[in-house]
C-alpha cells in the first residue's frame, strides 16, 4: 500500500495555498509532516480527507486514482484521520465510542460481546489495556488518543493520518503512544504523522517531510537529515537556539514583583521573584500549578492568603482589570476559546487592549487601530500584514502574535506579561519570532512570566526557571544551571 500526492494545487479566492505539492507515503513506514503554521498542512489534510478537493493534481491511494467528495467517499477508498481535537462523546463509555453510528446488530439488538471481542484485540494488538466499559472521563489523554485511533483502524485504512496527536499529552503519555504507533507500523499501514515536535520525529519516523509556502521544500530519510536542517527548511532561514546569557542586562535588572505565602486553590503556598529586564521560567508537571499560578497572578483566581507586590506597592487583585490596572498582563494557554475574538479583525484583535486610549467616547479611531496593527506587525513579523481579514484566516502562530501583540504595541503600559504555554501549536518559525520578541521586549524593561511543558524551551528562553510540583516550588535555577535533567528532576522529586 502507498499514497502518491504529484502536483497537488488548491488556492482559496484567487490566493494560492497548496503551489504543486508531490508526495509519497510508503507502505509499512511512519512519515513525518511538518511545516509552519500557514504553510497548508491543514489544507492538504483536508484534500485528503475529502474536505475539500483540490483545483488540479492528482492523488493515488494504492495504485487508483482516488476522488472524494466528502469525508465519507475518503474513508471508503481507505484515507482516515485523527484529528488534534478529539471528537468522543464524553457521555459513552469506550466500547459505545468505538462503534458509535457503526454497532454490530442482530436485528434490532447491538451485539456487545462481538464489539467487545474486536474492541479488545485492537487494544491488545496496540500493547494498551484499556477496560471496553470504562468511563471516558476516567482515561489519561493518551488513552483517549488510542480510542480515536482505534476507532480509525475500524475503517481497514490504506493510509492513516495523525494530526498533532501527543499536542496535548504530557512527555510520558507521548512516549506510551509512541510506541503504539510503531506497533501500528509493524502491520504496513503507511502514517503520516504531522507534529512540531522533532523530537518525535528523530525516535519515530522513517521519512520526514516538509511544507513551506505551498510547496514540499524537503522530503528525506529520517536518518539522512538533521534535525537543524529541519528546522531551516520549516522556517526558510537559519534558526539560531542560543540560550539567553543570564549576565546580560543583569545591572538593570531589579526586583519587580515579590509573592510571598501565595495560596490559591491548586498551589501555594508559593515565595516568589520576578525581576524587571528578565524571562522567568516556570516549569512543572502536568497538575503542577502551572496555570493556577499565573490566573493568581493575573486575578483569574481568588486567593486563600498571601501577599503580592509590585514596585514595592501592594496589590489586591480581586478580578483580572485590577491586574491590567496593575500594568499585568496574561497571554492565557487556549487562544481560540480566551484569547482570540475569531469573527473580528486581526486589527480590531490587536486594539482589545487598548480601546479606550485609541478613541474617545467610546468609539475606535480607525487611524489609530491601524497604527497599532502595523506597530505589532513589524514586531512581531506578522503574517499576513492585513489588519482587515478576521482573526480566524490567521495561521496558530501569527494569531498568537495577534494577541501577543495586544500587551506589546507602543503605548501600552504594561509591566508584567504573563505567558501560558505561548507556543502550544506554534510552529519553529514562528516560535523563534516569539522568543526574539519577548527578549526584545525585556531590554525596556518588562518582566516576562512563561510557563512550558518543555525543557528544551525554557533552556532557550528563560534567564532563571522555577519548577514547581505540587503547586509548591520544588525548586529555582540560574542561567547555565537550567537543563532537561535537573529540571526534570526537581519535577519529579515532589511528586
Amino acid at each position: 500500500m502507498s499514497v502518491v500526492i504529484s502536483n497537488l494545487k488548491k488556492a482559496y479566492s484567487g490566493v494560492p495555498v497548496l503551489k504543486g505539492v508531490d508526495l509519497e507515503i510508503e507502505d509499512g513506514e511512519i512519515h513525518a509532516f511538518l511545516g509552519a503554521n500557514g504553510a497548508g498542512k491543514s489544507t492538504l489534510i483536508k484534500c485528503l480527507s475529502g474536505a475539500e478537493q483540490p483545483d488540479s493534481g492528482a492523488i493515488e491511494v494504492d495504485g487508483k486514482p482516488f476522488a472524494a467528495s466528502g469525508p465519507r467517499d475518503a474513508m471508503r477508498a481507505g484515507i482516515s484521520v485523527v484529528y488534534q481535537e478529539l471528537s468522543l462523546a464524553s457521555g459513552l463509555n469506550v466500547l459505545d465510542n468505538v462503534f458509535l453510528g457503526q454497532e454490530y446488530k442482530r436485528g434490532p439488538f447491538v451485539c456487545k460481546a462481538q464489539e467487545e471481542r474486536e474492541v479488545r484485540k485492537w487494544f491488545a494488538d496496540l500493547g494498551v489495556s484499556i477496560d471496553p466499559e470504562a468511563d471516558l472521563l476516567k482515561l489519561s489523554n493518551a488513552e483517549l488518543q488510542v480510542i480515536e485511533i482505534v476507532k480509525a483502524l475500524r475503517t481497514n485504512p490504506k493510509l492513516l493520518i495523525l494530526d498533532e496527536p501527543t499536542a496535548s499529552l504530557t512527555e510520558r503519555e507521548a512516549a506510551q503512544l509512541s510506541a503504539q504507533l510503531l506497533a501500528l507500523k509493524k502491520k504496513r499501514l503507511p502514517l503520516l504523522y504531522v507534529t512540531h515536535r522533532l523530537a518525535e520525529v528523530f525516535a519515530i519516523a522513517d521519512r520526514v517531510s516538509v511544507l513551506r509556502g505551498g510547496k514540499i521544500v524537503l522530503s528525506s530519510k529520517v536518518s539522512d537529515v538533521t534535525e537543524q536542517e529541519i528546522v531551516s527548511a520549516i522556517a526558510g532561514r537559519s534558526v539560531g537556539t542560543t540560550p539567553p546569557d543570564y549576565a546580560s542586562q543583569e545591572s538593570r535588572r531589579s526586583p519587580l514583583a515579590q509573592v510571598r505565602g501565595l495560596t490559591a486553590p491548586g498551589i501555594g503556598p508559593i515565595d516568589l521573584d520576578v525581576n524587571s529586564c528578565e524571562i522567568l521560567g516556570i516549569f512543572g508537571l502536568v497538575g503542577s500549578g502551572r496555570t493556577e499560578l499565573l490566573e493568581a497572578l493575573f486575578g483569574a483566581r481568588a486567593l486563600a492568603g498571601g501577599t503580592i507586590t509590585l514596585g514595592g506597592k501592594p496589590l489586591n487583585l480581586r478580578r483580572p482589570s485590577d491586574a491590567v490596572r496593575a500594568g499585568i498582563a496574561l497571554v492565557p494557554e487556549d487562544r481560540l476559546r480566551k484569547s482570540v475574538f475569531q469573527t473580528l479583525t486581526a486589527g480590531e484583535n490587536v486594539a482589545m487592549a487598548s480601546a479606550a486610549k485609541l478613541g474617545t467616547l467610546g468609539f475606535r479611531s480607525k487611524s489609530s487601530e491601524q497604527k497599532a496593527f502595523h506597530d505589532v506587525s513589524r514586531k512581531l513579523n506578522l503574517q499576513p500584514r492585513r489588519s482587515e481579514l478576521e482573526a480566524r484566516r490567521f495561521s496558530g502562530g501569527n494569531q498568537q502574535k495577534l494577541v501577543l501583540g495586544r500587551w506589546l504595541q507602543d503605548g501600552q503600559d504594561c509591566r508584567m506579561l504573563l505567558l501560558d504555554e505561548p507556543t502550544q501549536g506554534v510552529d519553529v518559525g514562528a516560535r523563534g519570532d516569539l522568543y526574539n520578541v519577548l527578549s526584545e521586549s525585556t531590554k525596556t524593561g518588562l518582566a516576562v512570566v512563561v510557563t512550558s511543558s518543555e525543557p528544551e524551551e525554557l533552556m532557550q528562553l528563560a534567564h532563571r526557571v522555577v519548577v514547581l510540583s505540587r503547586g509548591r516550588v520544588a525548586g529555582v535555577l540560574h542561567g547555565a544551571e537550567i537543563n532537561q535533567e535537573r529540571l526534570l528532576h526537581l519535577a519529579h522529586v515532589g511528586e
